[in-house]
């Protein structure tokens, strides 16, 4: 199989908001959602950039780890590679 047969795509909308302070004293706060574009489009919600890099991280190492799997049950597939 070529390597771009096993190359594995999936995508995520990130949405950044600025929270501004209601009281004196306080920072602005970004705020962040992530929203899965396929299947049910879940979302998630992160108080940090920190959390959501976090949970990219874990969810594309999950996404090659399940991929990894699968090709090893499967048969080379023939055909254009797109």
């Amino acid at each position: 199989m070529t390597e771009q047969a096993q190359q594995i795509y999936h995508s995520f909308l990130v949405r950044c908001w600025l929270v501004l302070p209601t009281m004196n004293g306080e920072r602005p706060l970004w705020r962040f959602e992530l929203c899965e574009v396929v299947g049910e489009a879940e979302k998630h919600a992160f108080s940090d950039l920190e959390k959501l890099q976090e949970f990219v991280l874990l969810k594309l190492a999950a996404l090659a780890a399940g991929r990894s799997a699968e090709s090893e049950n499967e048969e080379p597939q023939k055909g254009v590679v797109l």
